[in-house]
């Protein structure tokens, strides 16, 4: 009998993930991460609660077998804290959670930073299960070991690399995501295809047309573009951080409105943000530049004036200033390190022998901002 779900293997260096996948499989998957868990005593189930129909229908199936613990969270960016993480701990002791429990993770790619975080630790190190329930997070966040949240400085400031037992998505839970959200939400495959994997761009375009009907593809171009990278760099630290690209002026962006802007919209925006620091600083091709706003114009982004026009510029060049990835290479006062692209498919090396990262001065970052905010995005 056919099984209904599929499973890959995502390999992080010497670890192997199995990740679980299929559309109307959730009663399969929750036995499945039933008998994967094997000798578990309890799960602290941590679900947005916006996802609560899902979660109850998991939960449930996971009850046959195991204790529950259900816990909802808040998918928003100001809960993305250490504080948040603390209340999951003291919940996860009071609750009777051992060593043998584990945590799963129900929701987008908040919930999985702040319930995976948790699992790194509590008890210094629990079993972690990721069942992602938006295109961030299967996609593209979850093919990752990266667990982090915010301080007030900036975005993912705090956090660790957590190798999870096991990542599982019924792609029915991401169909219920609006078309637009699930359009921006496609901007790290859009990011993946232009940095890493631009052979997959005639893959890419059918499904963002359609994305609701081209899920299984969507899942398996994120894969197939990211997978090798995180395989040879599980700490992305190394040629895995060219996905970072878009980040730098993304997360702030992301950061400064408060999270009223999603990541993945914050994403594009910084994917043009970047391409135009490429262009004017480094060369890049008018064609480069191009594919970008071709591709970009696909996600169905809102008029980047309105959304752009009123962030605090002085809260910006903080955030910037503040970047997560300061100290993987050579950078003076007033710079901040960039994935840029030589041309769609190959980033500009970092120093020798370093990370793929550029310096570039905050004000360069700023001009760029300025002239994606104040032109309409247009598909070239």
């Amino acid at each position: 009998m056919r099984s209904p779900y599929e499973e890959l293997g995502l390999a992080f260096g010497d670890a192997t993930v199995p990740y679980l996948y299929g559309t109307g499989c959730t009663p399969a998957l929750a036995e499945a991460i039933a008998d994967r868990l094997g000798d578990a005593d309890a799960i602290l189930f941590v679900a947005d609660d916006g996802v609560r129909g899902h979660a109850d229908a998991v939960a449930a199936g996971l009850r046959r077998r195991v204790r529950v613990e259900p816990v909802t969270v808040e998918a928003a960016e100001r809960h993305k804290t250490l504080p948040t993480v603390h209340h999951l701990l003291e919940t996860a002791v009071a609750r009777g959670l051992t060593r043998r429990s584990a945590v799963v993770a129900m929701g987008g790619g908040t919930v999985g930073n702040i319930a995976g975080l948790a699992a790194a630790l509590l008890f210094r190190g629990t079993r972690l299960v990721h069942l992602p329930t938006t295109p961030v997070a299967a996609f593209d966040a979850t093919v990752s070991l990266k667990q982090g949240v915010n301080l007030s400085a900036g975005k993912n400031l705090a956090g660790t690399y957590f190798v999870p037992a096991l990542i599982a998505c019924d792609l029915a839970w991401l169909s219920t995501v609006p078309r637009h959200d699930l359009l921006t939400g496609l901007a790290e495959m859009v990011k993946n295809v232009l940095v890493a994997a631009p052979g997959l761009e005639s893959r890419l375009v059918p499904a963002l047309e359609d994305p609701g009907a081209a899920l299984p593809s969507l899942l398996e171009i994120g894969v197939a573009a990211k997978a090798p990278f995180v395989a040879a760099d599980p700490r992305e630290r190394g040629g895995a951080l060219i996905f970072e690209y878009g980040h730098t002026a993304g997360h702030a962006i992301e950061f400064v409105s408060g999270g009223e802007i999603h990541h993945g919209e914050a994403v594009a925006w910084g994917m043009l943000i970047a391409a135009e620091v490429a262009r004017r600083r480094h060369g890049l091709a008018a064609d480069d530049v191009a594919a970008h706003h071709r591709l970009v114009a696909r996600l169905d982004l809102p008029d980047a004036a309105a959304r752009l026009g009123g962030l605090d510029r002085a809260a910006i060049r903080a955030a910037l200033a503040a970047d997560n990835k300061r100290g993987y290479g050579p950078c003076a006062p007033g710079e901040v390190l960039m994935v840029l692209l030589d041309t769609v498919g190959r980033a500009l090396p970092g120093p020798p022998g370093g990370p793929p990262l550029v310096p570039v001065p905050v004000e360069a970052v700023m001009e760029a901002f300025e002239t994606v905010a104040l032109n309409a995005l247009e598909a070239v």
